[in-house]
C-alpha cells in the first residue's frame, strides 16, 4: 500500500530535485532518503526520478505522481484536522438540558461562552424539569443536564458538580409594607399572603421554600402556586409576595421590589439558597459534551 509518508518524502525530493537538500529539509540522512525512493519505486514498478551523477528530474510517470501526491496529502491533512476537531469537541452537536430558572442568568452566560470557543457545534437546547432530565441522561436523551439540587448527584452512573448557588429573594409589591425593611425578618412572613411554587413544575423551589418556613417555625398563607413569572406577575398584582432566587430580580424590576431575608436571631440557619449543578453520564461518548464540561469546570467556579 502506497504510505503517507513515502509520498511526503517523494514531494519533497520532487520539489527540490536534489537529494542533498530534500534530506537536509526532512531533517534525515541522504541515504535512508535515497534508500526510501527507490523502495517506493519498487512498489510502483517504475522509475520516478531520472539521475546523474550532476541532475535530478522527474520522469513522466513522477510528474503524474507529483500531482496526484499534492491531492492525496492535501485530503489526508484535512481528514486529520476534521478528526482532531471531532475527538477536541470542536464540532458535531450536543443536547444539553436546563431548568427554567436557569435560563435568567446562568444559561446566557454558559451558551455565551461555549458558542465563542465551539462555534462549529450545534447546541440543541432542551428545557425541562431535573426529574426529566436526570432520566434523559441516563437513556442518552441529553449530554449535559443543568439541574437544581441541593447535593451532589448520588448515583454511579451519573458524575456533577456544582455549578453556581445564588440567594432567595422575598419579591413583593412596590407599595407593600415589607419595603421598609432593608432586610425582610423572618417573622414577617407568619401568616403572609404568599404566591408559592407548583409542586408539579417547580419542584426543587417548592421543597426548598417548605423546609425554609418549616425550620423557621413560620406558616404563610399560600394564596396561589404556579411557574416563577406567573408568580410575580401575581405579586405585581398583590396577591401575595413570593420567595425567589436572586436571578429573577431582573424580572418585573419596575413593578416588583426584591429583599433578602434576614437571619433569625439566636439561631445558625444557613443562608437561603438554590444550587444549580451540572451533571452528565459516565456512558456519554460525545468529546462535545466532555468539552462543555471541561469548560463549565474552569469558568464557571461556584459562587457565593
Amino acid at each position: 500500500m502506497l504510505s503517507l509518508h513515502a509520498l511526503r518524502l517523494f514531494v519533497v525530493v520532487a520539489e527540490e530535485l536534489h537529494f542533498g537538500r530534500a534530506a537536509a529539509r526532512l531533517n534525515m540522512a541522504q541515504p535512508p532518503l535515497s534508500q526510501q525512493i527507490r523502495q517506493l519505486e519498487q512498489f510502483l514498478g517504475t522509475r520516478l526520478f531520472t539521475r546523474t551523477t550532476r541532475t535530478v528530474e522527474l520522469t513522466l510517470a513522477g510528474r503524474v505522481l507529483l500531482e496526484r501526491a499534492a491531492q492525496l496529502l492535501a485530503d489526508a491533512q484535512a481528514a486529520e484536522r476534521a478528526i482532531r476537531q471531532v475527538a477536541e469537541g470542536k464540532v458535531g452537536a450536543i443536547a444539553l438540558g436546563f431548568t427554567s430558572s436557569a435560563a435568567y442568568r446562568v444559561l446566557p452566560r454558559i451558551l455565551a461562552n461555549y458558542r465563542r470557543e465551539f462555534p462549529e457545534v450545534e447546541t440543541v437546547l432542551r428545557e425541562l424539569t431535573t426529574d426529566i432530565q436526570l432520566a434523559d441522561l441516563r437513556s442518552g436523551k441529553l449530554d449535559v443536564a443543568i439541574v437544581r439540587a441541593d447535593q451532589k448527584i448520588a448515583e454511579p452512573a451519573l458524575e456533577s458538580f456544582e455549578l453556581e448557588r445564588e440567594p432567595m429573594l422575598l419579591a413583593m409589591g412596590r407599595e407593600h409594607p415589607l419595603v421598609r425593611f432593608d432586610a425582610v425578618p423572618m417573622r414577617e412572613l407568619d401568616g403572609l399572603s404568599m404566591v408559592g411554587f407548583s409542586p408539579r413544575l417547580s419542584p426543587y423551589f417548592r421543597n426548598l421554600c417548605s423546609r425554609v418556613f418549616l425550620g423557621a417555625g413560620v406558616q404563610p398563607r399560600i394564596e396561589q402556586e404556579s411557574v416563577l413569572p406567573t408568580m410575580l406577575a401575581l405579586v405585581e398584582a398583590g396577591i401575595g409576595v413570593a420567595l425567589v432566587p436572586a436571578s429573577a430580580a431582573e424580572m418585573r424590576a419596575s413593578q416588583v421590589a426584591y429583599r433578602p431575608i434576614a437571619p433569625m436571631k439566636h439561631t445558625r440557619a444557613a443562608p437561603i439558597e438554590a444550587i444549580l449543578h451540572c451533571v452528565w453520564s459516565h456512558s456519554c461518548g460525545n468529546p462535545a459534551a466532555h468539552a462543555l464540561v471541561k469548560m463549565l469546570r474552569g469558568d464557571h467556579a461556584p459562587t457565593a
